[in-house]
């Protein structure tokens, strides 16, 4: 028998949340409470790249005090999901908000055929077209409707809440907006603006400290101006701004509530995912959690507070690093290589190569997506299958089967796809027999086969970087945590829900089906 909500809350958190109630009712109001239809109340908490494995050991050592005794209690439940391919946050997103199954999202970064030009998701205007692609797909069937909030995703989700990512692509309705935001903020502060500044200060030194360190061990200074910006903007500011909010609409009555803690995310890309700056942000995502529960539990209505993650993220070794080449000019070299004859023929797969050559109107592209990369050879409207791959490119295809850093090849053939792993070829229902390093996932590599002819928008070759050790993967991107790809540990997922909200949130296969059970539960 689990303990009681009740029990769970320390004492002096509580008299906290019910002091922080009484300050946020004054400073907003009498029209501080939301309007609903909904009876019930959600709080969803992502925890942005969390491996499985580490928040498991987290738990298991009290090293998230707070989350290992709502678990450990029976309070809450713990249980792997997995969410589909690819294991990257706009897909999971598309999946959970909007239900969309087939959301055309093949990673972070692409390049995008309709637009042709390379889409990011941290741009917000390319977060804003992507979230419009989405929500048509979705006909407007968000899992945040009627007065819901969501802060620091990557699409708004229907909500007229602007802190999300598709938001700041129209400053000129976020900026009147912007106070409203700030509205009781007062109320849930823990210290005083001086206190704050000197916190601040404290974490940007050992910041700064840290950068300088890190570019003497790896001799490159690359991306970490940009990742002291982000530690400020994203890390510190941000993740402020985003709790608090979150503690505001609790006490205004906010139906659902969507909040992604993705500071463990942030800095696992830089420093690796087990680095001992990775590790901290958990600790710090602990405290915010037992908050943010405090306040659900004292709040006028009563929240139900789930936890998940969408991947998790594994060691990457750059493959530049090894190689002393990046991935473009070692697959676009001029110099013939020669094909094993094995693969010509299970591409073919009985048809004849066409005559005649493909012309690029422009450069091929090829986009280091982290520890997979997407390769579009030509630019047109539509991605090619292996017969124009063999037809007209084949050296580029040959140098990508036989480096030894690059594990996995997948591209489309016919109607359907392959991989070609270790010069065979594999269709989705015969990877159980694939020779593949045991850190591969042979369900997450089957489902990507699955999902590829719905992505017009992923490469006519998809690589990925070949297992080197234990929970780690050759990276084609400059970074030293990667996700994306297609291991155990980036495709094993967690969702984690409270044992008397009378909800089943065990054995998921889908983000879709998430989306179906929250529905179900909390959009009435």
């Amino acid at each position: 028998m689990g303990l009681e909500r009740a029990e769970l809350i320390a004492p002096q958190l509580r008299a906290w949340a019910e002091r922080s109630i009484v300050r946020i009712r004054m400073q907003l109001g009498e029209g501080g409470r939301v309007r609903t239809r909904r009876r019930r109340k959600l709080l969803v908490v992502h925890l942005d790249g969390v491996p499985r494995s580490v928040l498991a050991r987290a738990i298991e050592d009290d090293r998230m005090p707070f989350l290992s005794r709502l678990v450990k209690s029976g309070a809450y439940y713990f249980d792997g999901a997995f969410w589909g391919s690819p294991a990257s946050t706009p897909a999971f997103q598309a999946g959970l908000l909007y239900g969309v199954r087939h959301p055309n999202l093949p990673a972070y970064t692409w390049f995008d055929r309709d637009q042709a030009r390379t889409i990011r998701m941290n741009v917000p205007r390319d977060a804003h077209l992507i979230e419009t692609r989405v929500n048509d797909q979705a006909r407007g069937n968000s899992l945040l409707e009627d007065g819901g909030s969501t802060y620091l995703s990557l699409f708004s989700a229907n909500t007229a809440n602007p802190l999300a990512i598709s938001s700041l692509a129209h400053l000129e309705n976020l900026l009147p907006r912007l106070w409203a935001q700030l509205k009781g903020m007062r109320g849930v502060r823990r210290r005083n603006a001086w206190e704050y500044l000197r916190v601040l200060a404290r974490d940007l030194l050992g910041a700064g400290t840290d950068a300088l360190r890190w570019v003497r061990q790896v001799r490159d200074h690359r991306h970490e101006l940009q990742f002291l910006l982000n530690r400020l903007f994203v890390v510190e500011l941000g993740w402020g701004l985003a709790w608090s909010r979150a503690l505001i609409d609790m006490v205004r009555g906010v139906p659902a509530i969507y909040l992604v803690f993705g500071n463990y995310d942030e800095v696992a890309h830089r420093r690796g995912p087990f680095s001992e700056q990775a590790t901290a942000e958990l600790f710090k995502a602990d405290r915010a959690l037992e908050e943010l529960y405090t306040m659900g539990q004292v709040a006028p209505d009563r929240y139900d507070i789930i936890l998940l993650t969408d991947h998790g993220h594994v060691d990457s070794v750059p493959f530049e690093q090894r190689g002393g080449q990046k991935l473009e000019p070692f697959l676009l070299s001029p110099r013939p290589a020669p094909l094993p004859e094995a693969v010509l023929t299970a591409l073919r797969d009985g048809r004849e190569l066409p005559k005649g050559r493909v012309r690029s109107p422009e450069e091929p592209v090829v986009i280091e997506s982290g520890n997979f990369a997407h390769v579009y050879l030509t630019r047109g409207a539509e991605p090619l299958e292996a017969l124009d791959l063999l037809g007209h490119h084949r050296d580029v295809l040959a140098r990508a089967i036989a480096h030894p850093d690059i594990g996995i090849v997948a591209l489309r053939r016919g109607n359907g796809a392959v991989a070609v792993v270790r010069g065979r070829v594999f269709a989705a229902d015969e990877i159980d027999q694939a020779p593949l390093s045991p850190e591969f996932s042979r369900r997450a590599v089957a489902d990507l086969l699955r999902e590829l002819p719905h992505m017009k928008t992923a490469g006519d070759l998809v690589l990925f970087g070949e297992a080197v050790r234990r929970s780690g993967t050759v990276g084609f991107a400059w970074e030293f945590g990667s996700h994306g790809g297609l291991t155990r540990t980036e495709t094993d997922s967690v969702v984690i829900w409270p044992s008397d909200a009378g909800l089943d949130l065990g054995g998921l296969s889908h983000s879709t089906q998430l989306h179906e059970r929250l529905s179900e539960a909390y959009r009435h």
